[in-house]
């Protein structure tokens, strides 16, 4: 670990300091027009070799829908990483960041003709098939091109990723993947190809999944249906883990994240020695979310008989996450005052669900103080809307 600090926030001579930088210094916030939202690259390159300290990896496709940030992407790009992108709109990000289409992995559930058709005329790496009807368009579209199209499959290992249902996608029922069952019509499809390709099986439970013997579950459930199609297709030789690792978004002590990635790291190691193809990751939030956090002003306290409201002037058009997922993101006031007051936290938008939290123990603030919202590198501007027309935070580089 290389942290400047293992606790990523702390106080300095009252002022907020976000791994070392002291927020309230900045020019952003000394000059202050609307929220900012500050990134650390350093973060980012710090998890980055974290997960490149596994030996057996192959590849590290980052999940782009996690962050679109361009500079982010650039980083993540000369690191030698590929993407895993769920539509042409996020290719086309890709591209303008440098990757090329050997470095996509194309996922999603609801591939168009167009998608898919400039997938297989681009030779994008691999294309991660979902569901039937899926595969006959690919089928169809790589004969209408003559073209060969390297697909893994995506398989369902039913199991319970423990997370909120709304980004839990491993299940039976669930809109993503295919079921166990449906590989014998999956295996006559390929037979029946002249252009398909299958090169790798791949599962991803759900996301900000915390306990990771959740993992070992779903590989050991995997592993044997990847066996047995090995041993009947030749071209297959990519085992992709997915993604979805979480974060304590209650704890900001780095040397916690790292010992949840060690305890992923040692689980692959343990269950996939006997394996030795191509092993694939394809993480988003583990990468990014710690690197930014949202600075916001305090616009009013409005007292009722039962709450203190504090609000700001940022709402869920910057981050949705806690109105979605009911997620938890901590605030930190950028300068500690003595004493400690319970704050209903809201922000600017026409909507009663605009709320980050309902109850909150908060040193105490004023009116034109600033607060930080931490974790905001994941799921932030890449959900944003332009609802209110309010604006989208100002991306400032620490």
């Amino acid at each position: 670990m290389s942290t400047k600090s293992t606790e990523l926030f702390y106080y300095q001579q009252d002022s907020l300091c976000f791994n070392g930088h002291a927020l309230s210094d900045h020019v952003s916030i000394k000059n202050y027009q609307q929220p900012v939202l500050m990134h650390d690259l350093q973060l980012v390159q710090e998890r980055i070799n974290w997960v490149k300290e596994w030996k057996g990896l192959g590849q590290l496709h980052f999940a782009l829908k996690s962050n679109y940030d361009e500079i982010i992407l650039k980083l993540i790009q000369k690191n030698g990483c590929g993407v895993d992108v769920v539509s042409l709109g996020e290719i086309q990000l890709a591209l303008r960041c440098g990757f090329k289409p050997q470095d996509i992995l194309f996922s999603g559930v609801a591939k168009t003709e167009k998608e898919i058709r400039w997938a297989i005329e681009n030779e994008i790496y691999q294309i991660n098939v979902e569901s039937l009807s899926e595969l006959k368009r690919i089928q169809r579209i790589s004969n209408e091109l003559e073209k060969s199209v390297n697909i893994g499959l995506r398989i369902n290992p039913e199991v319970d990723a423990q997370t909120h249902p709304n980004i839990a996608t491993a299940l039976l029922d669930s809109k993503f993947g295919l079921n166990a069952q449906d590989l014998p019509e999956v295996e006559g499809l390929i037979k029946d190809s002249k252009y398909i390709i299958l090169k790798s099986m791949s599962f991803h439970i759900g996301s900000q999944v915390l306990d990771t013997s959740i993992y070992r579950e779903a590989i050991l459930k995997m592993k044997p249906l990847y066996l047995d199609m090995k041993s009947r297709h030749a071209t297959l030789d990519r085992f992709d883990l997915g993604g979805g690792l979480g974060l304590n978004y209650r704890d900001h002590n780095m040397t916690h994240d790292y010992e949840r990635w060690v305890s992923l790291r040692e689980i692959y190691e343990e269950d996939l020695s006997d394996i030795k193809d191509h092993f694939m990751l394809e993480i988003g939030r583990f990468i990014v979310a710690r690197s930014a956090v949202l600075v916001a002003q305090v616009q009013y306290i409005k007292k009722t008989s039962n709450k203190k409201i504090l609000i700001i002037d940022m709402g869920m058009n910057n981050l949705i996450r806690p109105m979605l997922y009911q997620a938890y993101h901590h605030i930190y006031p950028l300068k500690q005052r003595a004493g400690k007051q319970s704050y209903m936290v809201v922000g600017p938008l026409c909507e009663s669900s605009d709320v980050f939290h309902d109850h909150i123990e908060l040193n105490t603030l004023h009116e034109g103080d600033f607060v930080a919202i931490s974790d905001a590198g994941a799921y932030t501007k890449s959900m944003s809307s332009n609802y209110n027309l309010q604006p989208i935070a100002i991306d400032i580089y620490l």
